[in-house]
C-alpha cells in the first residue's frame, strides 16, 4: 500500500536534520506570502463593499480547496517524491497570487481562493509528514515547536508588508508571487540533500486514521476553525471598531509573534509533559483570551497583550497535535494523519468563517465569541477523553 521508502520515526537513530531544515525553512518563508494574503484579501473585500458573510464565505472556499486536496493528491503524485510535490504545490501557490493580482472580479476571487487552498494543502500535508518521519521523538516537541515559531515568524512579517506595499494595484500580491516562486527554487536544491522520504498519502487509510484517533483529529478541527475565523475576520473586526487597515493588519502580525515566542518553549514542555494535557491548556487559555477580546475596546492597548497571548494559545494547539501524531503513529498511518490534519483543519476553517461571519452581520462585535466558547468547551472535552 506504501509506494515510498518510509521510515518509523521511533526507528530512526538519529534526527535528519537537512529533512528538518528543508520544511522549516521552506514552510517559513512560504508563510510570509500566506500571512499577507489572510487580512490583504479580508481588507480588499471590504474595500470592495463584501459583507462579513462574503469574506467568511471567502475564506471557505480556501478551506473547501485544502479539503479536496486531500482526495485527489494522492492519486496525483505517485511517481514524485515529497520535495517535488511541495516544489509544485508552491509554483501552483505562485500563479493563483499573479491571478489575485491580475484581477478584482468577486467570482474569480472566489475561483482563486479555492485553487490556492488546493495547493497549500499539498505543501503542508508532505512537509509535516516529512518532518515527523524525519524526526527522532526524543526532541519532537521541540523540533515541532520550532517549526511552529519558523511558521509564525512568516505570518508576521507578511501582514507587516502590507503598510509597506499597500492594498492598491495588485503590488502585494505580485510580491507574494515572486516570494513564493523563489521559495520554490530554493526548497529544490535543499532537498537534494535529504536522506529520508515519507509514504505516500494513500486515501484509504484515512477513515482508519480517523477511528484510531480521534481526539487528535478534533485538535486540529478546532485549530482551523479558530485559526481560519481570527485570521480572516478579525480585520474586520478592529476596522469596525474605529482603527485603521494598517493598525488591524498590524494586530494580526502580533498574534504571531506570541506565536514565535511561544512555541520553541512550549516544544520544551511538549518533551517534558504529557503532550495532551498541554493541548487541554492551550484550547483553555484560547478560550479565556478570546472571550475577554469580545469585551475590551480595540482602541484600548490591552488587545495587544491578548492578541499575543491568544495567538500563541491556539498555534500551541496544533503544535501539541504535530507532536502527538509524530509519537503515536508511524509510516503509512502517519501520513494518513497528516492528511486526516489537513482535512480537518479544513473543515474548521470552512465553519468558522461562515458561521461567525454570520453571527457578526446579525450581532456586530461578536467575532471572537465563538472561538471563545470553542476553546473551553474544547478544553473540557480534552481533559474529559484524556
Amino acid at each position: 500500500m506504501i509506494s515510498a521508502r518510509s521510515v518509523s520515526p521511533h526507528r530512526l537513530p538519529a534526527t535528519d536534520w537537512w529533512s528538518v531544515a528543508t520544511v522549516i525553512v521552506g514552510i517559513t518563508v512560504f508563510a510570509v506570502a500566506q500571512g499577507m494574503t489572510y487580512p490583504l484579501i479580508s481588507l480588499l473585500l471590504g474595500q470592495m463593499g463584501a459583507s462579513d458573510t462574503i469574506v467568511g464565505l471567502n475564506a471557505a472556499a480556501f478551506m473547501l480547496g485544502l479539503g479536496v486536496s486531500v482526495i485527489v493528491v494522492p492519486a496525483l503524485t505517485l511517481n514524485l517524491k515529497a520535495g517535488q510535490v511541495i516544489v509544485v504545490g508552491l509554483l501552483g501557490a505562485a500563479v493563483i497570487l499573479a491571478g489575485f493580482a491580475a484581477t478584482e472580479d468577486l467570482r474569480i476571487w472566489f475561483i482563486l481562493r479555492f485553487a490556492l487552498g488546493f495547493c497549500v494543502n499539498t505543501i503542508y500535508v508532505f512537509g509535516e509528514a516529512w518532518l515527523n518521519v524525519a524526526t527522532a521523538d526524543a526532541v519532537r516537541g521541540r523540533v515541532s515547536g520550532v517549526y511552529g515559531a519558523g511558521m509564525s515568524a512568516g505570518f508576521v512579517v507578511g501582514p507587516l508588508a502590507i503598510p509597506v506595499l499597500g492594498t492598491d494595484d495588485g503590488l502585494a500580491f505580485a510580491a507574494c508571487a515572486v516570494l513564493v516562486s523563489l521559495v520554490a527554487f530554493g526548497l529544490a536544491l535543499l532537498a537534494r540533500r535529504a536522506r529520508i522520504e515519507p509514504a505516500k498519502p494513500v486515501l484509504a487509510d484515512l477513515p482508519r486514521f480517523v477511528r484510531a484517533a480521534p481526539l487528535l483529529v478534533f485538535l486540529v478541527v478546532v485549530f482551523g476553525f479558530v485559526d481560519a475565523t481570527v485570521l480572516s475576520l478579525s480585520p474586520l473586526h478592529l476596522t469596525a471598531g474605529g482603527v485603521s487597515a494598517a493598525t488591524a493588519a498590524t494586530f494580526v502580525a502580533v498574534m504571531h509573534m506570541g506565536m514565535i515566542v511561544a512555541q520553541p518553549l512550549l516544544g520544551v514542555v511538549l518533551d517534558k509533559v504529557d503532550r495532551r494535557l498541554v493541548a487541554a491548556g492551550c484550547m483553555a487559555t484560547t478560550g479565556l483570551v478570546f472571550g475577554l477580546l469580545v469585551l475590551v475596546p480595540v482602541t484600548g492597548t490591552l488587545i495587544w497583550v491578548l492578541g499575543a497571548l491568544g495567538g500563541a494559545a491556539f498555534f500551541g494547539i496544533y503544535t501539541s497535535a504535530l507532536a502527538i501524531l509524530g509519537q503515536e503513529h508511524s509510516g503509512a498511518m502517519l501520513v494518513a494523519g497528516t492528511s486526516a490534519f489537513s482535512l480537518a483543519y479544513a473543515f474548521g476553517g470552512v465553519i468558522g468563517p461562515s458561521i461567525t461571519g454570520g453571527l457578526v452581520d446579525l450581532v456586530p462585535g461578536t467575532t471572537f465569541a465563538p472561538v471563545a466558547l470553542l476553546g473551553v468547551c474544547g478544553a473540557l472535552l480534552v481533559m474529559w477523553r484524556r
